[in-house]
């Protein structure tokens, strides 16, 4: 099956890493860190969930973990590349796969493929950033504390970014400060699922929505506080939807 695929977002030089021992050293702390990844491939429309396994440096190969759908994995071995995005210590590491094959790793299926010979390695403040829909928006629910009593806002995305996002607080509803944690907010991405993040508010400032009548509203930018790894790999999944819909419009 011929391959004619954008890669993902973030394909920036800035962050490449082109050095043997560079690039052994993130996919080995990957292993140690049992990271779960996303590979994505065809269209990068299709996905399944993996992780690296095992190198060998002499070779130039790794072995990947088998997905859990048969027929994805059929499809899988048909691609001429995949792509391979993980987030180990929270550090966004992105990378591409060729010359794939099935294995067998410690008496089960797996896949087979080429030691890549560069990846991306991102920190938190460099992690793309992508505009959320306007017609049907993201929402995200806020848990508050007030008079010591537990209460919701909820605001709506106008950004996101696996580091964070900005959102629309109407008529100034949740009362945000800076510097401020907010723990357990949820957040439903459409057909990817629902994620549950802690946020510092960064800055807070007027919101520039065009409407007269919403003059009161507030912009409130964020960072994510202690990630999870599937958590990011949630978001990243939805953030890659959002770039291939804009891509085929």
């Amino acid at each position: 099956m011929a391959d004619s695929k954008p890669d993902l977002p973030d394909s920036n030089k800035k962050y490449r890493i082109s050095s043997k021992s560079g690039i052994l050293s993130v996919l080995r702390l990957m292993i140690r860190n049992n990271s779960q990844s996303t590979c994505y491939f065809g269209d990068a429309n299709s996905f399944f969930p993996t992780a690296l396994l095992n190198l060998d440096s002499q070779r130039g190969e790794m072995v990947l973990d088998y997905g859990p759908n048969e027929e994805i994995n059929q499809q899988a071995l048909q691609a001429e590349k995949w792509n391979v995005v993980a987030f180990p210590n929270q550090v966004k590491v992105q990378f591409s796969c060729q010359k794939i094959g099935k294995t067998e790793f410690e008496g089960r299926n797996a896949f087979l493929a080429q030691i890549p010979r560069s990846l991306l390695r991102m920190q938190k403040r460099e992690y793309y950033r992508v505009a959320t829909p306007t017609t049907a928006p993201v929402r995200c629910v806020v848990p508050l504390l007030e008079e010591k009593l537990p209460s919701t806002v909820e605001v709506l995305l106008q950004d996101l970014s696996c580091g964070g996002m900005a959102v629309i607080d109407s008529n100034s509803r949740g009362n945000f400060e800076e510097g401020s944690v907010y723990e357990n907010c949820c957040i439903v991405l459409p057909d990817i699922g629902t994620v549950n993040v802690s946020m510092r508010i960064i800055r807070v400032e007027p919101a520039d929505t065009g409407l007269i009548h919403d003059l009161q509203s507030q912009r409130v930018s964020c960072e994510f506080v202690d990630t999870g790894e599937n958590v990011l790999s949630l978001i990243q999944r939805y953030i890659t939807r959002l770039e291939l819909e804009r891509k085929r419009k």
